[in-house]
């Protein structure tokens, strides 16, 4: 029995933990787009914490936790993601073009936020297993 699309209820308490472990699916993704072998950083916004991803020669080699810091035209990052929607994007229920345009607070910059996201997390199918 085969069922349709369906939204999962998931929370990661270690997203920087959880983005190194499948670090080798997100690098198996930049080596085949058209960002291959890139180098620097993306900062992820949560509005009051977030995350820095570094990459170096198209590996993702840091990810921690970053402060967005708006207030005095601060650097508020390369892509922002209100309360959980970034795991909407994180596990490809969603993609980038779809949590743009449903939530006002959902955005990527197109010079550097977006090109990455939109490689690094495409919206594509899960298949689960149940656990008994």
């Amino acid at each position: 029995h085969t069922l349709g699309p369906y939204a999962w209820y998931v929370r990661v308490p270690d997203l920087p933990g959880f983005l190194l472990h499948v670090a080798p699916v997100l690098n198996q993704r930049l080596e085949i787009s058209l960002l291959a072998g890139h180098s620097g950083e993306i900062k992820i916004s949560f509005y009051r914490s977030g995350l820095r991803l570094a990459f170096e020669d198209g590996r993702l080699a840091e990810v921690e936790p970053w402060q967005p810091m708006p207030e005095d035209a601060g650097d508020v990052g390369d892509a922002g993601f209100a309360d959980l929607t970034f795991l909407q994007l994180l596990f490809g229920y969603r993609s980038m073009e779809e949590l743009d345009y449903a939530f006002a607070d959902c955005w990527a910059s197109g010079t550097k936020g977006r090109p990455l996201i939109d490689v690094l997390f495409p919206q594509c199918h899960s298949h689960i297993w149940p656990v008994f």
